[in-house]
């Protein structure tokens, strides 16, 4: 399975834009989505029961602007829903679709 590489430093930070839409685009053409960190196989196989969740896009009609994620890819984290990241270490990310995430296809 080939995808898309970032390459990171410790202390920088990946935005993450969710789908955004206008009030006119009819509910069922709305793009809703999960991020999940995985392993490598979990990225291979597209498989997120291995993974945790870590953002979740589910709101296409936000008022003014898209709703934007970011992941600080820092070695200690003060939150304790926060990512610690080693350097030199390969980290996974899949998209998977909402509302069911077996029957579509991952990113």
């Amino acid at each position: 399975r080939e995808g898309y590489t970032v390459q990171v430093n410790v202390n920088d930070y990946l935005d993450i834009y969710c789908p955004h839409y206008n009030a006119s685009v009819p509910e069922h053409q709305l793009e809703q989505y999960v991020l999940y960190m995985v392993n490598a196989e979990g990225y291979r196989t597209c498989n997120t029961s291995q993974g945790f969740k870590r953002w979740e896009c589910n709101r296409p009609h936000a008022p003014h602007s898209p709703i934007k994620f970011s992941e600080k890819f820092q070695r200690y984290s003060a939150f304790s829903l926060g990512y610690e990241f080693r350097a030199g270490q390969e980290y996974y990310y899949i998209w998977a679709a909402q509302p069911s995430p077996i029957s579509a296809p991952c990113l």
